[in-house]
């Protein structure tokens, strides 16, 4: 059995578990750790849980398999709209993106039985404390229950407004963006990195992509899909391969690549390169470096190492990353050699070649 630490927000959770003895409980974004069995062990009768997060979501399903009378787990940007059991309460755990807490207590307002109450559980560096006011937009009742280990929980209750119906669709937004002569509309869901918008780094991404090796396309880190959605305006047959760890992101790609009329494109979940199989003629990212609030360079690191076995002979890895970034040192590592394309508004653009 493999031990997962617990976060700080689980720790608070854990040192007020009196709050969550109940028949059904529900927990949205819940953390890559041991919290389900510490509450089913401690009075919860059935734990149903949503992570938007494929890497949590591999680490936990050794627990669900474990206590899957008790336990269900979903990977997924909602969860759906009927359980098996009555609610008896919901647990939050903070998310960075204020638009994506928005979506998700929509979603969670819509099945909220009268008198259950939903607790937000969150470290103070993610916002939390600003939390207490805006679920006063939504509850009657809104308390602090517990401060320590950096964090904070809250409880509301008694909903101000309940939702009709919950469905993923209205929430999806479209945006125009132009690149070269190209213009496409990107599909995109709160949460999502750079919703709504064309973010810099990717815009400058796409200034040195006036010829790419045509063929098999890995987009690392696919967010909304605006790189692939660019691309395929290019001359050449590409077959698309989208991955990314975020389920929002990829429900987002699909709706963008559809939108392009391609025909040969797969997106697909995956915690680095987990799931990735094959070989590429390009590997092309705008990788993540953020977990969260915090700089996370590990999942990025490891995808530039093995991203040469990845790639055929002659294939191109491409990538733009902030210029302070210490990234040119694991691609020469890897590749032999780094080239910098362009170095623009605080990022810079690197190629390698597999020459093997």
């Amino acid at each position: 059995m493999t031990f997962l630490p617990l976060s700080n927000p689980a720790q608070l959770v854990i040192r007020n578990q009196e709050y969550f003895e109940l028949e059904h409980l529900v927990v949205v974004g819940l953390p890559a750790d041991d919290l389900t069995p510490y509450l089913l062990g401690d009075g919860v009768g059935y734990i149903t849980a949503l992570t938007r997060d494929f890497s949590a979501y591999r680490r936990l399903l050794p627990i669900e398999s474990r206590m899957a009378e008790r336990f269900s787990l979903t990977f997924a940007p909602i969860l759906p709209a009927e359980f098996s059991r009555p609610v008896d309460g919901v647990l939050i755990f903070l998310q960075k993106s204020k638009p994506l807490m928005d979506f998700w207590l929509e979603m969670v307002l819509s099945f909220l039985p009268e008198n259950a109450p939903v607790w937000l559980v969150g470290e103070n560096d993610e916002g939390i404390k600003s939390w207490k006011k805006r679920l006063k937009e939504s509850f009657g009742v809104v308390k602090s229950v517990d401060n320590a280990r950096h964090c904070v929980l809250l409880e509301a209750s008694e909903p101000l407004k309940k939702p009709e119906s919950f469905t993923l669709e209205p929430w999806f937004e479209i945006f125009s963006v132009t690149a070269g002569s190209a213009n496409m509309d990107i599909t995109s869901l709160p949460g999502v990195f750079s919703h709504g918008r064309l973010d810099k780094g990717t815009q400058v991404l796409l200034e040195t992509l006036n010829a790419v090796p045509s063929g098999k396309v890995l987009d690392f880190g696919c967010g909304a899909g605006v790189i692939s959605a660019y691309i395929n305006t290019l001359p050449g047959e590409y077959d698309f391969t989208l991955v990314d760890c975020d389920a929002l992101a990829l429900a987002s790609s699909n709706k963008t690549m559809n939108a392009t009329g391609s025909k040969s494109f797969t997106v697909l979940p995956s915690d680095g390169l987990s799931e990735v199989t094959g070989q590429f003629d390009l590997i092309i990212s705008n990788p993540p470096f953020h977990q969260g609030v915090k700089t996370h360079y590990e999942v990025t690191e490891q995808f530039l190492a093995q991203s040469r076995k990845m790639l055929r002979p002659g294939g191109e890895l491409r990538i733009v990353a902030n210029s302070f970034l210490r990234y040119p040192p694991i691609i020469q590592k890897a590749f032999g050699r780094c080239d910098t394309l362009l170095v623009k508004d605080g990022f810079s653009v690197y190629r390698a070649v597999n020459r093997n």
